[in-house]
């Protein structure tokens, strides 16, 4: 090697170090688009030519270390994943073309994912194992489609339909279990070895993972009374699921849970480090090791690896949650900002908005009293703060099954029973029964308060102590104060029966709409629920049955295009009429959802009786509906 090649490539890789270990992680070359994959034509009729990316303050580098990083999830053995066939054929399960059909997005082989897992799929390894698990990017990242262009957006809510991914998983499962030739092409793969009695092993392993998987579908089936209600494509009961997992941990039986039955729209992550309170009814503040603890419970209730029957000599519960990992990702996210319209109009991608009927939406926005639950905020400010304005269920009127679920859901307090709650009161113990909620933060603390046993016993007590003082003091967000109903109240849980309004930068890349998903696009948002006009003829109202899948924009409605079922049978149909379904509520605009009166200084305004004085606005024309949904893109 001649001394300038040797030294270009020293000062390749010099600078590759500078610039950061996520950027060296992913390898040194890296095109624009993260070398996704165009989706010519897929299950409904989508078409995606060419790939391009929303500008949100991550290069390359950033958006592929977020796709592959883990948090410690172990889903399933990873060999089985990637060996494993459809149910139906000898197709892999995993094919770019079977991924698609779940609405995950494929990605090809990389330095960090050498055999091309989905965005959000992940290799990991736990105790001289490995899986594939989930991580942040299986449920924030999206891909939205106009005129043959496919637009991803990182931390944008996913269209994946996961319990229909995993009941089809289980599926395979069974059916390869059950299927010689199917099993031995496994077992070939897998045990690559003609040893009856390692192949017999393997086998026990195989079905005992394939009714672990039948259970866990079991336990979390959406039902009520009886009825199932599927989520369909970009829902999914997040603490139902993780309170069952935390229940199911507690004792040695399987039946402690509860049924998984309210979905909610995944959340856009873009400013959520800098929010006060983050879920839906802000059940746990953003200060301190609040992200810790937010991002500890969603990798338990994705299949981390976890033990609450605490061992003699640990101060907490082993896991193979990854506390570092998360601690990193939420700064990652720190620096994601929403994505603009104007960035794709300018790329030659979206249509033009009409900034005079935007400008005039913007009055209307403020009319209607929008504003003041959904702040305006500076995207681009690292100082920013965002404080949620949580309406009570009683006002609001949207679904309440989330809401209702996260303060009700119980089960038996298992080998938690009899031990402290909270450290910081002594005398309360747990009894028989306990509120999963409860459950799971004692499981949360414990799993975070744990080391690392692979480490020697300095290194783990070290790097814990370091995790714990990054995770406390990184986060911008140093007081949280509950504003419900415009007013500040304490944490009596009554007060978690709300849902949170959030800044709406970004909004129009984030359909459907509502916390659970019941409204297709941002100018059905402005109409009336169709329960509150059904009885006058002639009204416009919210679509009360509605196709979910197509990733095809609609640019002047804003949200995707709702597709015939007939045409494409995979797509999922979403009845408003079934329980945790539910399109009403919001609906300020129409003069049907009241509003607080506030005095001059933004306080409620009560009557002799101390009660909230309400008032109805005027219904909005449809020429202001317009306008709102223009100024809408423009944030």
């Amino acid at each position: 090697m001649n001394k300038k090649c040797y030294w270009s490539i020293c000062l390749l890789f010099f600078a590759s170090f500078l610039v950061g270990c996520t950027y060296t992680s992913q390898g040194i070359f890296l095109d624009d688009n993260r070398s996704a994959i165009p989706e010519p034509n897929d299950h409904f009729g989508d078409s995606a030519t060419k790939i391009v990316y929303a500008d949100q303050n991550w290069d390359p580098a950033d958006s592929l270390w977020f796709y592959n990083t883990s948090q410690g999830s172990n889903m399933i053995p990873y060999d089985i994943f990637i060996h494993l066939e459809q149910s139906g054929s000898t197709q892999l399960f995993r094919s770019d073309e079977n991924i698609r059909k779940y609405r995950y997005l494929p990605q090809p082989s990389s330095w960090d994912n050498e055999d091309g897992l989905p965005i959000g799929f992940v290799r990991n390894e736990y105790q001289e194992k490995t899986y594939v698990g989930l991580t942040c990017a299986a449920c924030h990242s999206n891909q939205i489609n106009y005129q043959g262009v496919g637009i991803r957006i990182d931390g944008a809510p996913t269209l994946g339909d996961i319990q229909l991914l995993l009941e089809d998983l289980a599926v395979a499962m069974q059916t390869t279990a059950s299927n010689e030739e199917k099993f031995q092409r496994l077992a070939t793969k897998i045990v690559q070895s003609d040893d009856p009695k390692a192949i017999d092993i393997f086998r026990n392993e195989f079905q005992t993972l394939t009714m672990d998987f039948h259970g866990y579908n079991s336990r979390n089936s959406p039902l009520h009374n009886g009825e199932l209600v599927h989520y369909g494509y970009a829902r999914l009961d997040a603490f139902g699921r993780i309170f069952n997992r935390i229940l199911g941990h507690l004792t040695p039986e399987k039946n402690n849970y509860n049924p998984a039955n309210a979905p909610v729209s995944y959340p856009f992550l873009w400013d959520t480090p800098h929010h006060d309170f983050v879920q839906w009814n802000g059940v746990l503040s953003n200060t301190g090791a609040g992200p810790l603890g937010r991002n500890t419970g969603e990798v338990l209730g994705v299949f981390a690896t976890f033990d609450l029957d605490r061992k003699k000599g640990h101060l907490g519960y082993q896991s193979s949650s990854l506390n570092r990992n998360q601690i990193r990702l939420e700064r990652q996210v720190k620096r994601l900002i929403s994505p603009l319209w104007q960035d794709l109009t300018d790329k030659g991608i979206f249509p033009e908005i009409d900034h005079t009927l935007a400008k005039k939406g913007k009055e209307v926005f403020e009319e209607y009293r929008c504003h003041l639950c959904h702040q305006a905020i500076d995207r681009k400010d690292p100082n920013r703060l965002v404080i949620a304005q949580f309406t009570s269920l009683d006002l609001i009127g949207t679904d309440e099954f989330m809401a209702k679920n996260a303060i009700t859901d119980q089960g038996n307090s298992g080998y938690f029973e009899g031990k402290t709650i909270n450290p910081l009161k002594p005398k309360e113990k747990f009894g028989k029964t306990t509120l999963a909620a409860t459950a799971l933060t004692k499981a949360v603390t414990g799993v975070i308060l744990e080391p690392n046993h692979d480490n020697s016993f300095f290194q783990r007590w070290a790097n814990k102590i370091y995790d714990l003082i990054v995770a406390i003091f990184d986060t911008p967000v140093k007081v949280a104060e509950r504003h419900f109903d415009f007013e500040i109240v304490d944490d009596d849980p009554k007060f978690l029966l709300a849902y949170k309004g959030r800044p709406l930068n970004g909004i129009w890349a984030t359909a459907p709409y509502l916390h659970n998903g019941s409204v297709p696009n941002l100018y059905e948002l402005f109409l009336p629920s169709c329960s509150a006009v059904e009885s006058t003829i002639g009204k416009t109202c919210r679509s009360r049955t509605f196709t979910v899948g197509s990733r095809e924009f609609d640019p002047k409605k804003v949200g995707f295009v709702i597709k015939n079922k007939k045409e494409f049978p995979d797509l999922f149909v979403f009845d408003t009429s079934k329980p945790s379904n539910s399109n009403s509520g919001h609906e300020y605009a129409v003069g049907n959802t009241p509003v607080i009166s506030l005095d001059k200084d933004g306080k409620p305004r009560r009557d002799a009786g101390g009660q909230l004085i309400l008032e109805k606005l005027e219904p909005i024309t449809d020429e202001k509906r317009w306008a709102l949904v223009e100024y809408l893109k423009t944030l």
